[in-house]
């Protein structure tokens, strides 16, 4: 057979050429030159990352009539032994097929007798995590006490099956799996000693398609070749491998950013007819979701992070910039849940079709640091509100939870004339509790009222919001009296659960039980205009102003409200 396959053709010959696993080959150079040859070595990682060539390419060197700082010469009479698979003091075990207690100790009898020819006999036992228990057991005191002519090399993919009396036993090293840019330089290495034509984007997909393996990306290349020849283009890659076109999420993530879902169930046809894997779709889906998020973050689309060809980053950058970063990393958390269903489900297009129409019927989410800017914005406008809305002290309600416990900061009151009394007059205005009532309960009340607020907050924060927005009007032995600024705030605390709350804190905070009584200032002051227009007329009022003034419009329909009630200004600054 004269066709050798690229996986063994490639295979390297000496450690500079080991791809990705700087870290152990300058520790295994080191140790040799030195002399400080260990006795037992185990090498675990995921396929195809070089762990049993590194062991071959130990055997060589150690057993290397010409060493170069570490590095077998390749020439001697040895290293043509051990590369061609011609010696017998280097022995290759699969352990899958002889992991008995039998075959152990078959093996610890062979140890037993010096090499012939090589310095050192190595024993190589490749997947050595399929030997028995038994057959683990019959090696422990060879390993750990081995002729000094033994190198023991254990190579496996899953370490954690090792017992820990064998991994203590041994010198460990973790090969990585190898990361997209080094596989695909070493497949633009071969491409060019075998005179293959390939783009540079054709041999990140390939390297994509290997996830981190060599050995793997060596045999997909091997098998394009057979499918293309000599020259390779991106589509025949996509095509022999079966996966999803680059494109194909180009379509789907700009449908979803215009959210036009029709588009991206044609996107999804298109897909099905040409006869993909969903479940692989998905899978590449979530990584690119990955790759927008990452862009976003690292500002540089050709970071290491991310290991994009220089045309492909560029689509990457341009797509990134169309979703805010709150929003871009829903989506993606959104795609790997909908991965994770996919796998399990029977109905993987349907699934599919559903979670592209959530995505492209979903409200776009709207920045904190935005919505703060809208805010301040608001807030610098609203002195310029007509006289009949801002004198008014106009306060929009809404059944938003959000509102209630907003910081005081966000939208300050408007400050206004203090109200006129029919005679002309200024209203009688009442600042401070020491006016109203002297006597020292009503003291201790409001000594201790920014604590009962805060001992409420503990336990329910809407209800502490609530209670920011009352005024404690008076007190005595077991009842104080508090005037809600409005019906919301009146109906919020009379519920009877939110009552219990308050008394069962006023019981702990003032060491005796205590009654609330709950009034309310703006049905007890109405205004002229609310005495004299009508329900249905002051319904009217409310519309035309949330038609003609956009700031009042706006903010409707950022908080999702309607106007149910304005509020005169109370003269101390306050609203009444």
């Amino acid at each position: 057979m004269s066709y050798i396959v690229m996986a063994r053709k490639w295979r390297p010959r000496s450690f500079e050429s080991v791809v990705g696993q700087d870290h152990i080959v300058r520790t295994l150079k080191n140790a040799i030159h030195a002399n400080r040859i260990s006795h037992a070595y185990l090498f675990t990682g995921p396929r195809g990352v070089g762990k049993t060539t590194t062991a071959r390419l130990v055997a060589k060197a150690v057993n290397c009539l010409s060493p170069e700082v570490g590095e077998p010469c390749n020439h001697c009479v040895r290293c043509e032994e051990i590369q061609g698979s011609t010696t017998t003091d280097v022995i290759e075990i699969d352990a899958a097929s002889n992991g008995l207690v039998d075959d152990a100790r078959e093996l610890r009898e062979k140890v037993r007798y010096a090499p012939v020819a090589c310095r050192y006999k190595v024993i190589i036992i490749d997947e050595v995590h399929m030997m028995s228990n038994a057959a683990f057991n019959a090696m422990l005191k060879t390993l750990e006490e081995p002729p000094a002519h033994t190198v023991f090399i254990l190579a496996t993919t899953e370490s954690h099956k090792v017992p820990a009396t064998i991994i203590s036993r041994c010198q460990r090293y973790d090969f990585r799996r190898i990361p997209e840019t080094e596989i695909t330089e070493r497949l633009a290495v071969m491409a060019a000693a075998e005179s293959i034509e390939i783009n540079e984007e054709a041999l990140h997909v390939i390297a994509r398609g290997a996830e981190g393996s060599l050995r793997d990306a060596q045999s997909l290349f091997d098998q394009i070749i057979s499918f293309s020849g000599n020259s390779i283009k991106t589509s025949d890659v996509v095509t022999v491998l079966g996966l999803v076109d680059t494109q194909i999420f180009i379509d789907l993530v700009e449908a979803i950013a215009t959210q036009d879902a029709s588009r991206a169930l044609r996107v999804l046809d298109q897909l099905v007819n040409n006869g993909a894997d969903l479940r692989l779709f998905m899978k590449d889906w979530v990584e690119y979701w990955r790759q927008l998020v990452i862009v976003r973050v690292v500002s540089n689309p050709q970071d290491e992070l991310l290991h994009l060809s220089g045309q492909v980053a560029e689509m990457v950058d341009r797509q990134a910039k169309l979703f805010p970063l709150d929003e871009l990393i829903n989506l993606a958390k959104m795609a790997a849940l909908t991965d994770d269903e996919l796998r399990r489900t029977q109905h993987p297009r349907f699934l599919l079709e559903l979670f592209l129409l959530q995505l492209c019927s979903a409200n776009r989410v709207v920045s904190l640091e935005t919505l703060w800017r809208e805010l301040q914005a608001m807030e610098e406008r609203i002195v310029t509100l007509p006289e009949n809305v801002a004198v008014s002290g106009a306060q929009v309600n809404t059944t938003s939870t959000a509102v209630s416990e907003a910081p005081e900061s966000i939208v300050k009151p408007v400050e206004t004339e203090p109200t006129v009394s029919q005679a002309g007059e200024p209203a009688l205005v009442v600042d401070t509790l020491e006016e109203v009532v002297t006597t020292g309960y009503l003291d201790t009340v409001r000594e201790n009222w920014t604590h009962i607020i805060d001992a409420v907050g503990q336990k329910n924060r809407r209800v502490q919001a609530l209670l920011r927005d009352v005024t404690l009007t008076g007190a005595e032995e077991g009842l104080i009296e508090l005037a809600c600024l409005s019906t919301y705030h009146l109906t919020g605390l009379e519920k009877d659960d939110v009552r219990k709350l308050i008394e069962s804190v006023l019981a702990a905070e003032l060491g005796r039980r205590t009654r609330v009584q709950l009034t309310c200032e703006a049905a007890e002051t109405p205004t002229d205009a609310e005495t004299q227009i009508a329900p249905e007329d002051r319904k009217k009022e409310f519309d035309e102003i949330s038609r003609k003034e956009p700031l009042v419009k706006k903010t409707l329909e950022m908080f999702g409200g309607q106007i149910v009630d304005i509020i005169p200004k109370h003269p101390s600054g306050g609203n009444k």
